[in-house]
């Protein structure tokens, strides 16, 4: 009756044993999904950041060309002022 009582304990024992690495299978699983994820948003954040640099990049290409048609317009404001005063001179 005790070898038999001793049985059931180690049966009962490995029963537990392999739950456990049940469970700790699981939890790896788990590990490695949420892994993963981490990697995609990653990559998600990355190529986001590489838009965001390159929509910075021709927003501020853009600003430039604005800046300089701003300075063309400004040469052209001066010209058409002294030519302005020249005609009333000749006035």
């Amino acid at each position: 009756a005790e070898s038999e009582s001793a049985a059931a304990g180690s049966a009962t024992s490995a029963a537990g044993s392999a739950t456990a690495a049940a469970n700790s299978q699981k939890a790896a699983k788990t590990s490695e999904t949420n892994a993963k994820s981490s990697q995609t948003a990653a990559k998600t954040s990355e190529t986001n950041a590489k838009a965001s640099e390159t929509a910075a990049k021709n927003s501020q290409d853009a600003a430039a060309q604005s800046e300089s048609a701003a300075a063309g317009s400004a040469s052209a404001a001066a010209s058409s002022a002294t030519a302005s005063a020249n005609s009333q001179k000749a006035a």
